[in-house]
This record gives C-alpha cells, structure tokens and sequence, in this order.
C-alpha cells in the first residue's frame, strides 16, 4: 500500500490545485488563512462563491484583503450553481455534515470543470465520515499548524486504505505511537501526518492526545514544551520499556501469524 505526499507552502499548494478537493485542517488552525490563497488566484470571468452558514458581514470581515467580486451564499442554495467558470470555498465545517453529503453528487459533477475546495475541521469527524468524504474528492489536503500535505495522486486512483487496515491501526495505535516515538520525538500532528502516509489512515487529534496523556501517565512518555508546540518522546526508563513491549508484540504476533498460516492451508 502506498500514499504519496507532497509538502509545500500553503500558498503555493491552494493556489494550484483544481477540481473537487476535500481539505481537512487540525482545530488551531486559521481557517480563513488557507482560505484566502485559493480564493485569491480566482481568474477572469471566473465566478467566486463563499458558502457558509455563518453571518455574512462576518466572513466579509475576514476576508475584506481579497481584491475580488465574492457571493456568499447559504447552503440550500447550492444546487442552483451551474457556472461555466467557478471557484467556490465550502465552509463545511459551518454546515450539518448530512446536509453536506447530499450535495456531493452535484458537487462532483461541476467539480470537473470548476475548483472547489471544501474545508472540514478533521477533529469533528468520525473516521467513518472522513472515508464517505475521500470517496466524493479528487484530491486531499491536510493542514495542521506547521505542515501542509497534499495527495500527489487522485483519491479516485489511490488505493484507499480498507477496514482490515483501519482495524489494524485501531486496535494497534499504541503500538505503532510508541515504535515511532522510540525513534524520533514528535509532536501530536507530526504522528497523525506519518501515520496517515504510512497507512492512509487518517486519524483524529481526539484519538491521538488521549492515548499519549495514557502513555505518559504510565511513565512512558515524557512531554517537552517550546513556544509552537508540545513534543512526545520516551522517558529514560521508558525507552526501555517500550523496546522490551515492542519485542514481546512482535514475538506475539509471529505466533498469531504462524496459526493463521496453519489454519489456512489446511
């Protein structure tokens, strides 16, 4: 299973991309910021629509930097888009996410001759809910406060990571959060981008900062604060540890895995 990535400054990734695009961005994050650099490449003739349901004069504030004509519209109103050149932002993180999916179909009709990006707040969804969302997308984008990473491929090509995957993951998280914070110390959104190229499973902050407080009430983990972020890595007793709990899961899973084996041939 592979995921290429590609990580770029912000501006240089929203103002390039097209087509139907599914940005997720971690709770301390501007969403009016990486807004801006996509709306701000909109081209002659091109027409630009907000939609939100958010106050009006409120997003206007925000956005009053941009040099362009903007409609802001509510979402019930967007089945009745049908512009030859669009580029149009969905605030989806103001809008009922049932309510969203049943736009999706004809959002990825005008998708294919227009750019659409729409911005979820990744912390507020279900794994479940991110899997629905990747299936109606073109392309991906994950912000978080000091990286942006776009899928290099289309979702509709990429091999999607299945349940037997995502169970994995689920069932192991602790032990794929040790193993690679025994190699380098990392910060909460540095494990969810890794674990998300590695896998193509796309974990929530929610998931992620409960098991490391576990982790470090158990003595394993130390946290060290600087000013942007709080970083992960083992205690001195605890790299030990860790190693000694990652031999014995190894040892436990070569033996489930021999069983497997034997089971199925016969």
């Amino acid at each position: 299973m592979s995921n290429k990535s590609d990580t770029l400054p912000i501006n240089a990734i929203l103002s390039s991309v097209s087509g139907h695009v599914l940005h997720l961005y971690t709770p301390n994050v501007n969403k009016y910021a990486i807004q801006m650099p996509f709306l701000a490449t909109a081209q002659k003739g091109e027409e630009v629509v907000y939609v939100t349901n958010e106050d009006p004069r409120s997003v206007m504030q925000e956005l009053k930097q941009l040099d362009i004509k903007l409609s802001i519209i509510r979402p019930e109103d967007m089945g009745k888009i049908h512009a030859d050149k669009l580029r149009m932002v969905i605030d989806a993180g103001s809008i009922d996410i049932k309510d969203h999916l049943k736009h999706e179909e004809h959002l990825a009709k005008i998708g294919k001759k227009a750019s659409i990006l729409c911005l979820y707040d990744v912390a507020k969804l279900s794994p479940e809910t991110i899997k629905q969302l990747v299936a109606h997308h073109d392309n991906l984008i994950l912000t978080t406060d000091d990286v942006t990473v776009l899928s290099s491929e289309s979702l509709a090509e990429a091999e999607i990571a299945d349940e037997s995957v995502e169970r994995f993951v689920k069932d192991y998280l602790d032990m794929i959060v040790l193993s690679l914070l025994v190699k380098e110390p990392m910060c909460g959104t540095d494990i969810i981008k890794t674990i998300h190229k590695n896998f193509n499973v796309l974990l929530s902050p929610g998931t992620i900062y409960p098991l490391l407080h576990t982790l470090e009430e158990k003595g394993l983990l130390k946290c060290e604060y600087n000013i942007k972020k709080k970083t992960y890595k083992p205690t001195e007793k605890g790299e030990e540890d860790i190693r000694n709990i990652l031999k014995e899961h190894l040892q436990a899973s070569r033996f489930l895995n021999r069983f497997l084996q034997s089971t199925r041939s016969k």
